[in-house]
């Protein structure tokens, strides 16, 4: 058996977290063979990586480190010879990171790209992870019986009750939020998370959004008009990475947009703003999950897929004649809380977890669907966040 991993976006903090338990629980039952370019903006795979491992001999690692390396990132100019090279090598399983999903798409084996799997507000550990065929399809839910969608519904029940709760908006919460972001409240409020613009963020290429992220603030801004307000939140990591004096002079001459704080009430700003706005203007950020629980209205601007259930908008006008209207479609609570539930149970899982064997993880990425490992699915969603279930 030959397990590769093929990692040209790896960044230090999903090689340690995700990429090297992977490797070490591959690596008990299979030849684990290791393609990534060296180290280049915040991404690669260089001797500290390579240090890391010393424990495992048994890892055979190619690392690219010609002129055209960095080309990996997006469109390799190397491509036949990378497919080539895997064609070679004939891996069983392709465990990848990489933006390209199409370079990926030939090589053979099952393969599958590594993709984050914590969504808020269920808030599982961050190394959690899903397979994905295309890195940033969005809530897609295959065609389910009634009986397992009873099943689903049913075990998730105790969760999803207890988040409701925990977020049910209470009297004068939305005035109250509004007014310590300095919305004024008397025009729809559309919510607009911000997506991380650092260096290592390749998935960024497939953005149909205007780049960088006050251009595409302040041409927003000139498209809704004063007919709306738009909320934006800042992606947390552009807060620690990103030179904000472009986002801040650009909101600071826009009368119809206000910046707010990176956290409200204790909790993070997308989170406390979703539940209060009228609408929310998304690209490929996770947060079409906050949207989801909420049930708001969603435009979102992607190349990417988007399940049917979520009702989002692709034509601007529209979203907003709808959400000024309010007549907008929005994801029903039902709807939602089944996707949910499918998510946490057969999608999303953990790296980390010490019962977590290669044989599963082939498992897993042979079969999307699989309806036996749901009940460990959500056993495993209520020992990581047991308040949940509480």
């Amino acid at each position: 058996m030959k397990a590769l991993f093929y990692l040209p976006v790896i960044t230090r903090w999903w090689f340690d977290n995700v990429v090297e338990p992977l490797m070490r629980k591959i690596a008990q039952e299979s030849d684990v063979y290791v393609l990534a370019p060296a180290p280049w903006q915040g991404t690669g795979i260089g001797m500290r990586e390579l240090e890391r491992c010393v424990d495992l001999p048994g890892i055979h690692w190619c690392i690219m480190e010609g002129d055209d390396h960095p080309s990996t990132r997006t469109v390799p100019e190397a491509r036949e010879d990378i497919v080539a090279w895997v064609r070679d090598l004939a891996p069983d399983y392709v465990l990848c990171r990489s933006a390209d999903y199409e370079t990926v798409r030939a090589f053979p084996g099952t393969v599958k790209l590594l993709m984050e799997g914590r969504l808020e507000p269920f808030a599982p550990p961050p190394q959690w992870i899903v397979f994905e065929d295309r890195p940033l399809d969005q809530g897609l839910l295959p065609g389910l019986s009634d009986e397992e969608r009873a099943w689903l519904v049913t075990a998730i029940a105790p969760a999803w009750t207890h988040l409701v709760e925990r977020h049910a908006a209470r009297p004068g919460e939305r005035e109250s939020v509004f007014a310590r972001c300095g919305i004024a409240g008397d025009r729809p409020v559309l919510l607009v998370p911000l997506e991380y613009e650092g260096d290592e963020n390749f998935f960024r290429m497939h953005s149909v959004q205007t780049k960088p992220n006050h251009r595409m603030v302040a041409e927003l801004a000139e498209r809704v008009g004063a007919g709306f307000t738009l909320a934006v939140t800042n992606h947390p990591e552009n807060d620690r990475h990103v030179d904000s004096a472009p986002l801040l002079a650009t909101i600071d001459a826009l009368e119809n947009v206000v910046l707010a704080p990176p956290a409200i009430g204790g909790l993070p700003a997308t989170l406390a703003l979703a539940k209060h706005v009228d609408g929310m203007i998304i690209g490929d950020s996770k947060t079409y999950a906050l949207g989801a629980f909420f049930g708001k209205p969603m435009l979102r601007k992607t190349r990417f897929e988007s399940g049917a259930w979520l009702k989002s908008y692709a034509d601007l006008d529209r979203f907003l004649t709808a959400v000024a209207a309010g007549e907008a479609d929005r994801p029903s609570p039902e709807d939602a809380r089944l996707w949910f539930a499918f998510y946490m149970a057969n999608d999303v899982f953990d790296p980390k977890a010490a019962d977590l064997s290669a044989g599963q993880i082939f498992a897993h990425m042979a079969r999307p669907f699989d309806r036996t490992r749901w009940a460990a699915g959500i056993e495993r969603l209520r020992a990581a966040v047991p308040s949940l279930f509480a």
